[in-house]
């Protein structure tokens, strides 16, 4: 990675979909940013290709790019996703809780029929293990593709080997550097 990159700014690229952040508000001076994708949220927003993600804009300008992709194996990914949302469920207060599910989580999905968008809460997707291996297939031929047009580019895989190690360990599944054509 590039030095000092531990100082950059993070940005949570699901937060662009949500409305919490403008691409203007994003810092341009800066020798760069950190940015955390979550590849499945897209599709909570009827978006089923990654090049029509706004968020993702930001990989044109970026020279060069660096894309880490963490890829845990598909069951660690489901369980860390349920234990999120349990720990977010018990922080929320119960009217909280009951306005999501009676009125937010309804009304956003009607909405989504009218507008012809497909919308599904985040669970179900997380539920589909043949879905989710083609979300990360999918989404690994979308990193390959956007670091193959950037010179002294690269895409990482890294696999976490343990999740109940601190500091979390890796081992590298693709090597640095390789593109398409390598």
């Amino acid at each position: 990675m590039p030095e000092g990159c531990g100082n950059w700014p993070l940005i949570e690229a699901n937060d662009l979909l949500k409305g919490d952040l403008k691409l203007d508000a994003i810092p341009n001076s800066t020798p760069g940013l950190l940015v955390h994708y979550d590849i499945v949220f897209i599709h909570r927003y009827g978006i089923t290709r990654y090049e029509s993600d706004p968020a993702l804009a930001m990989l044109t300008v970026a020279d060069p790019l660096h894309v880490i992709f963490v890829k845990p194996d598909i069951e660690v990914l489901r369980a860390q996703f349920l234990d999120r949302q349990i720990h977010h469920q018990r922080k929320k207060s119960k009217f909280s809780r009951l306005w999501s599910r009676y009125f937010r989580l309804p009304m956003r999905r009607a909405l989504a029929r009218f507008s012809g968008k497909p919308t599904r809460a985040t669970e179900e997707l997380y539920r589909e293990h043949k879905w989710l291996a083609a979300c990360y297939d999918q989404w690994e031929l979308f990193a390959r593709q956007a670091v193959a047009r950037h010179p002294d580019s690269r895409l990482t895989v890294i696999q976490p080997v343990s999740t109940n190690t601190l500091p979390p360990q890796f081992k590298l599944v693709v090597a640095p550097g390789n593109t398409p054509s390598s």
